[in-house]
């Protein structure tokens, strides 16, 4: 007859990970939202004025040349040999894609045009400038 009855007083060996799972998802998707509002770039360039600024550069691909001499793409500093392999990775699938060159007003002459000659290394035929309005 004791054979039928349950332990109830038995110990659970095994730890229930569904809470953690779902917390966890929860702050992916909170990480995920809230990166979406990040400003992408951090950099501090004091571009130069010009009157004839065109405002629609957004859809291009952003190079960023710090006072410092710093390369950034997209927001994120990069050498120059990572420079153009990511770039010609890029026009692989993007043939006609352009490239907003940012570059802070006290730089000189030769170190813009040395990385608009690497970008046009990387196959890239569409450099645009970026200045303040």
């Amino acid at each position: 007859m004791t054979d039928n009855i349950s332990d109830n007083n038995s110990v659970i060996s095994s730890i229930n990970i569904t809470p953690l799972v779902d917390i966890l998802l929860v702050l992916l998707v909170i990480f995920m939202v809230t990166a979406s509002f990040l400003k992408k770039e951090s950099v501090n360039i004091h571009l130069p004025k010009s009157s004839s600024a065109d405002p629609n550069v957004a859809e291009s691909t952003q190079i960023s040349l710090t006072k410092k001499g710093h390369l950034m793409l997209d927001g994120s500093i990069v050498d120059e040999n990572a420079l153009i392999t990511s770039l010609s990775s890029q026009v692989k699938f993007r043939p006609a894609m352009r490239v907003t060159l940012s570059a802070d007003e006290g730089l000189n002459y030769g170190s813009i045009t040395r990385v608009m000659g690497l970008i046009r290394k990387s196959g890239v035929s569409r450099i645009a400038l970026a200045v303040k309005k």
